[in-house]
């Protein structure tokens, strides 16, 4: 290998030391980027040269294991005209949004059919401000949706007769950067996001912005609004951990008051509490109740309106990094003890009807508000991210009557309170009862009526 440290080089240029093929394809250049790395450490001053700091005697370990893709939420800090800048770029990805929704509804009603891709990319071609790269980012997030409605339709997903294609005006859209669009100077701790050539075919100065912390092989960076603007980057993370092969099978009850019920093959049993979510959310709808209640007084527009608007805003948005902040450390606890117990499937309950549909079933306010309150969706989100990271398959089930039916005697009834007690005899903790049932009913080999270990975990 002929590189040499301190001189610059194209792209094609390390390609061809390398004896990669040379393409001009934007996912093969993020894996040639990565494959750089493993041969030498490199600065990008720009889009276009690569400045060789250090040659690795070895290559260096890459993605042979596998790895997974991660977002870290990274607050912008640059200058005022740098961020007036910023503040612009999600309008006019907006502008480039509608105008793609009114161009292939039109498109449609003339010729009987959408817009293809390729049609769709040249028609976003210098629509706004933006970066060719921030258009073209637009514009797959609408084939993406569009290609996911048609689908669904196919598929005969329940509602999907009813599917429509994007039709909403949006005042804000996120804009994107992908790998040959930004610059990331570690030293420097400076993220540079390129702008659109000037009138004369010239590349303007970059957005420069200064950060703490960025991580290693980012492939995408979006920005968005949240209490401010900051930058989602989207990165790979190599799989470092070995994938867990037993034959051991856990089963988990989730719950409003106990977020995770479960117990595994061997009787080892484990609850984990989520009260502090309850109470976080409490919290939020007294608060925001008591802020409704003065601003509904108000004139709607008037200067103390938007004040008491902001306002809600922020104790919302605090309480869901809260609440997201919660269900991290309950889902790190239950991969703890996976880990702890050889776990390689989970098998948990379907509770899409349970949460779905409140106004419909004439369910009380009280009920309501607790369904409305419960995160189970994003407690199972995190549980798959967290899992998959050491192959645990998680595996959704029906749970019909797991809570109800007695694990010694198989009677069914509808327990009261927080302890479940049959006409056997037989008495048991009520979530520690869904999670044996959820294990029985679905493996043949195992039934569990009794724990061996139980352990009590809450979150700090």
């Amino acid at each position: 290998m002929d590189i040499k440290v301190g001189d610059v080089y194209k792209f094609k240029d390390i390609c061809n030391l390398l004896g990669l093929p040379f393409t001009d394809a934007t996912n093969k250049k993020v894996e040639y980027l990565e494959e750089f790395e493993r041969y030498c450490k490199f600065d990008r001053p720009d889009n276009r040269n690569f400045i060789i700091e250090e040659v690795y005697d070895e290559p260096r370990i890459g993605f042979e294991n596998g790895y997974f893709y991660k977002t870290m939420y990274v607050p912008v800090k640059c200058s005022k005209s740098d961020y007036d800048y910023l503040m612009k770029c999600n309008k006019w990805s907006a502008q480039c949004w509608n105008a793609l929704v009114e161009a292939d509804s039109k498109f449609h009603e003339e010729n009987g059919r959408y817009m293809k891709r390729g049609e769709l990319q040249t028609f976003v071609k210098d629509i706004t401000p933006l970066h060719a790269v921030g258009n073209q980012h637009v514009y797959i997030k609408y084939f993406s949706c569009r290609d996911a409605m048609f689908r669904s339709i196919q598929a005969n997903h329940d509602g999907s007769k009813s599917a429509k294609l994007p039709y909403k005006k949006k005042k804000y859209f996120v804009t994107g950067w992908n790998v040959f669009s930004y610059v990331i100077d570690y030293k420097n701790h400076e993220l540079r996001l390129a702008k659109k050539v000037d009138d004369n075919g010239r590349p303007q100065n970059p957005v420069t912005c200064t950060f703490k912390t960025m991580p290693k092989h980012v492939v995408e960076i979006e920005l968005i609004y949240r209490d401010g603007l900051c930058f989602a980057v989207k990165y790979k993370e190599p799989k470092a951990n070995k994938d867990i092969e037993t034959k051991n099978i856990a089963a988990i009850d989730l719950g409003e008051i106990h977020s995770i019920t479960s117990i595994d093959n061997n009787g080892n049993a484990v609850i984990i509490t989520g009260r502090k979510i309850r109470s976080i959310r409490r919290f939020q709808e007294k608060e925001e109740a008591k802020l409704r209640s003065k601003r509904d007084k108000l004139t709607k527009g008037s200067r103390q309106y938007k004040k008491y608007s902001r306002a809600i805003y922020k104790l919302n948005s605090k309480t869901d990094k809260q609440v997201l902040d919660c269900v991290h450390k309950i889902s790190k606890l239950y991969l703890d003890y996976c880990i702890e117990n050889g776990i390689s499937k989970v098998y948990y309950g379907d509770l899409d009807s349970c949460t779905r549909g409140t106004k419909e079933r004439n369910i009380s306010k009280v009920t309501g508000q607790k369904l409305r309150d419960w995160c189970y969706g994003l407690l199972t989100l995190q549980l798959e991210n967290k899992l998959s990271r050491y192959g645990i398959e998680l595996v959704k089930i029906s749970e019909a009557y797991s809570s109800q039916t007695c694990p010694r005697c198989g009677h069914r009834h509808k327990p009261v309170g927080r302890n479940y007690e049959c006409q056997c005899g037989y008495k048991q903790h009520r979530d520690l009862v869904g999670a044996m049932n959820i294990l029985n009913f679905n493996e043949k080999d195992v039934h569990i009526e009794e724990y061996v270990t139980k352990k009590y975990l809450r979150i700090a």
